[in-house]
């Protein structure tokens, strides 16, 4: 079963596909990164409600980034804000848009925390960080434990061999 992080981390770039020229590379991706390309990072919090209730937070930053020499800043800014209407819409919401890329979590509550504009010298590129928050839960149907039937009836012969 894979972690609810990257299952998170999969539905926003598969929602991030339909933006024209931009490459999508998630935690596990290593190695060089082309320019433009965003860049998304998930980390699974803690537990919400009380321990062992199955139901975590999820932080994620996703990080857009694009090479000064290559690029304008009008064009920069064109294309974050399409990644931003990728994860938002009039009829859909971000909740909506990621659950429908992940089949086996539920997802209660998704939102953008802050947003974070940064020059990095160094590269000489230009860079826009977005940090969402997921607060998710194992699919009640996902992991089929949930398909056993532990009723008295179809147990009840348990009790003899004792």
């Amino acid at each position: 079963m894979t972690s609810p992080q990257f299952k998170v981390e999969d539905a926003l770039a598969s929602l991030l596909t339909p933006v024209s020229g931009l490459n999508v590379y998630t935690t596990n991706r290593t190695g060089l990164r082309l320019f433009p390309y965003a860049s998304i990072n998930a980390s699974i919090g803690s537990q919400q409600i009380v321990p062992y209730s199955g139901v975590f937070e999820i932080s994620v930053e996703l990080n857009y980034s694009d090479s000064t020499a290559r690029t304008t800043q009008s064009i920069f800014d064109d294309t974050y804000y399409s990644i931003f209407s990728a994860l938002y819409s009039d009829n859909n919401t971000l909740v909506t848009k990621v659950q429908d890329n992940v089949t086996d979590l539920k997802i209660f509550m998704g939102r953008i925390t802050s947003q974070s504009p940064s020059i990095r010298a160094n590269k000489r590129a230009w860079q826009r960080g977005l940090t969402l928050s997921f607060i998710v839960t194992p699919d009640a149907n996902a992991d089929g434990l949930r398909d056993y039937d532990f009723s008295d009836a179809l147990n009840s012969f348990y009790i003899a061999t004792i």
